[in-house]
């Protein structure tokens, strides 16, 4: 069941992304062609938000699908997570906070990182919900990256670290100042093998060769219901 207070499905709201995702598709700039669709159609903030984080240009969101893979692809694969990105959106989750798969068939909140502030408790029980999922897919190594001005960076990382030990697995944490950019370079530059990227940060997903949407996993494998799936119906592109 969809958490209350969640933006529902409308036709208006249908008509605003599509109108947003042409501007994309004829190569305006995001933020001008987001700022005159919201005028237009006089969307609130959390609906600016949707749009925004959910809805992509055709030739970015291709791209993604074309790069998701199976779990799996990650039982021989080195696994780079992005964990502040995949903790908040399981956090945002656990709160039973509203949550969108988008036009590019990933799962995604609206909140972002304001989900990680000061919720060291519901950090590590989203860390557990990673680890747990992980024991039966079994990647080779793991990277935990977190950026290192994260608040509770040092300490959350250093209890993830311990509790993927505990379970056997092969983990190195990485406080980064960039971690899109650490979660990129490591992808590219670990030659013995494939480096799959956990993560729903567009940016990342741009220039990932392998994607596994692991918050989303994790969460429609536990709770298919809570997921709006209406932009990712009205506006994803079915063919490659």
């Amino acid at each position: 069941m969809l958490s209350r207070g969640c933006i529902e499905s409308s036709s208006r709201i249908v008509e605003a992304a599509r109108d947003y995702k042409y501007l994309l598709n004829r190569g305006y700039p995001a933020s001008s062609s987001l700022n005159i669709v919201v005028t237009r159609y006089r969307m609130s903030r959390v609906e600016r938000s949707l749009l925004l984080r959910c809805v992509h240009r055709d030739e970015y969101v291709a791209k993604v699908l074309r790069s998701v893979v199976s779990r799996d692809t990650i039982s021989g694969s080195n696994l780079l997570i992005d964990l502040l990105n995949v903790s908040t959106t399981l956090i945002a989750f656990l709160e039973g906070e509203c949550l969108y798969k988008c036009d590019d068939g990933i799962i995604r909140d609206l909140g972002g990182s304001r989900y990680w502030r000061g919720r060291r408790e519901r950090a590590l029980e989203a860390i557990d919900l990673i680890r747990d999922h992980l024991i039966a897919v079994k990647p080779v190594k793991i990277y935990l990256v977190l950026d290192r001005l994260a608040p509770m960076s040092g300490e959350i990382l250093k209890n993830a670290e311990k509790i993927f030990r505990e379970s056997g697995f092969n983990v190195e944490g990485i406080l980064a100042d960039r971690a899109d950019k650490k979660i990129i370079e490591l992808s590219r530059g670990l030659e013995d093998l494939i480096g799959v990227v956990a993560t729903s940060d567009s940016l990342i997903l741009e220039k990932a060769d392998q994607i596994y949407d692991l918050a989303g996993e994790i969460i429609t494998s536990i709770d298919p219901g809570r997921v709006d799936g209406s932009i990712y119906a009205e506006l994803s592109i079915k063919h490659l």
